[in-house]
């Protein structure tokens, strides 16, 4: 009888019965969804090229931040991150 085991091991069997029903539930849920995910990307549309360009300028920040973050901490030497600082403001200012 499952009642002679000891409490733990009922626990156990408890907790891993329930863990791969739940597992079950959830695996089903995310298949259900795969297709419309499929559908909308392909009504993707293009980015326009300002987009892109803000893009490609934001990553470039993003680059000379990086730099300046390791040409400071390699030397204590200041100007890398005011002259990022300063590109930051002029593409702020267009």
């Amino acid at each position: 009888m499952p009642w002679d085991r000891p409490i733990a091991a009922r626990l156990l069997t408890t907790v891993m019965f329930a863990s791969v029903i739940g597992g079950l539930l959830l695996s089903n849920q995310w298949d259900l969804r795969v297709e419309p995910l499929k559908a909308l990307a392909g009504r993707a549309t293009p980015a326009s090229p300002e987009m892109m360009r803000l893009l490609r300028d934001e990553h470039d920040l993003v680059a000379e931040m990086i730099k300046a973050q390791r040409a400071v901490s390699e030397s204590s030497f200041e100007s890398k991150p005011v002259v990022a600082a300063e590109r930051r403001q002029a593409i702020a200012m267009r």
